[in-house]
């Protein structure tokens, strides 16, 4: 096996350099939250192992401790890289609190007394982060695998699941290394030959070598993520746009996603909206469309959806809820929404809602149309309200209703 030394070279060096390709081909055209953690991953594991080259004489304290502080921050690094796949919160403060910790624990540290410091303590913390990233791999990975076959990308779903076996052995690998430094003791032949440095650089070298591919990988595909993301939702409510809502909207009135066929579509409309408009300018008009979309958003239940579908109108799908229950819910909705004033000096409009269910042998577009009509016989008769379709609510006659369609087909026709 080659000496520690030349380990370390060769992994300082092939460190440092897909770092360099890293930033440049994904990191910098991407600059996606995942590719940025790997990033300072890189640097961190570069620099750490370049550190110990000058490990010798007196300044043998400051880098020995200097460099594992470093590891501790690449490993921290690598987790915040795949956590940040499931857009979860990432607990900055450990990227203080951990490198100081071991500092202050190599107070004092004699190499040929305390080995406890050089190999336990930071060997603990390594096998706690890619544990961590382990974990965060392959829950990423089956979120990935059950998505739906037109959103799924073949080659992320196995980087993500090289990276998560790779993650793996590395969890394993320090796991072991803890559990011996303290069973046989870092200075035996059997440590030294299982998990020292000699093996923990070379199985190092080897993890970066074999996810680099990977990394780049699911690095584009966050980039691809967040782009297919911006596309479905509307920019200024953070809603589910148009299109998108509809397609969401027509699985679950399906009946894919609700039981005993309790899934109805509600169109809401702001009554009056162009008097904002005109009375207190369009910055107070999109205020009330953003309140009115975080009110909605807070309402919805697991599997509901909610959604934009242009103007002032907005459409919602509500689970396993009978006619009356639905009219208890969007009154609730307009409660809220009229209280919401904090930061609105202007009244807020009312809403008018209109409702409709998927019945044996109906269309879902026929439900959108339904729903629609209901909701301009709720406007006919007095605003402020919600209205179930019923065949007699289709039968009523509206002009306008009839210029709500020709309005839309122009903008259909329109480029």
């Amino acid at each position: 096996m080659l000496d520690d030394e030349t380990m370390r070279i060769a992994l300082g060096a092939v460190s440092l350099v897909v770092l360099l390709l890293f930033y440049l081909g994904v990191y910098r055209p991407t600059r996606s939250s995942f590719s940025g953690w790997w990033t300072l991953s890189l640097l961190s594991a570069g620099t750490s192992s370049t550190l110990l080259l000058f490990n010798h004489g007196e300044l043998q304290l400051v880098v020995t401790s200097g460099s594992m502080a470093l590891a501790a921050v690449g490993a921290t690094c690598v987790w915040f890289a795949t956590r940040s796949l499931r857009r979860e919160r990432l607990p900055l403060w450990l990227l203080g609190v951990a490198p100081v910790a071991i500092l202050v624990s190599a107070i004092g540290y004699e190499p040929d007394g305390d080995t406890w410091v050089d190999h336990g303590l930071l060997s603990l913390y390594m096998a706690v982060m890619f544990v961590a990233t382990a974990v965060e791999m392959w829950m990423a990975w089956r979120v990935r695998r059950a998505m739906a076959e037109h959103a799924l990308n073949r080659e992320a779903l196995v980087a993500l699941l090289v990276i998560a076996i790779a993650g793996s052995v590395l969890a394993a690998f320090y796991v072991l290394r803890t559990v011996m430094n303290v069973i046989v003791g870092p200075g035996s032949d059997a440590f030294q030959l299982t998990v020292g440095s000699s093996a923990e650089d070379a199985l190092l070298l080897v993890f970066l070598v074999a996810v680099t591919f990977s990394v780049s990988a699911i690095g584009w595909d966050e980039q691809a993520h967040d782009l297919r993301s911006r596309a479905m939702h509307d920019d200024l409510t953070g809603l589910l746009g148009r299109t998108e809502f509809r397609a969401q909207a027509k699985l679950a009135l399906a009946g894919g996603d609700s039981s005993d066929d309790r899934a109805l579509l509600v169109v809401a409309d702001l009554d009056h909206f162009k008097d904002i408009n005109d009375t207190h300018g369009h910055a107070a008009g999109d205020r009330a469309l953003v309140t009115f979309a975080t009110v909605l958003t807070d309402h919805l239940r697991p599997g509901e959806c909610a959604g934009r579908l242009g103007g002032e109108e907005f459409g919602m799908v509500l689970l396993d809820v009978d006619d009356a229950g639905a009219l208890v819910r969007l009154r609730a909705i307009s409660d809220d929404f009229a209280a919401r004033t904090s930061g609105v000096d202007f009244p807020l409009p009312t809403v008018s809602y209109g409702f409709a269910r998927l019945r044996d042998g109906d269309a879902v577009d026929q439900v959108f149309e339904e729903a629609d009509q209901a909701m301009y016989v709720a406007k006919a008769e007095g605003r402020d309200r919600a209205v179930r379709y019923t065949e007699e609510t289709g039968r009523r006659p509206s002009n306008l209703f009839r210029r709500r369609h020709s309005d839309r087909d122009d903008a259909a026709e329109s480029p």
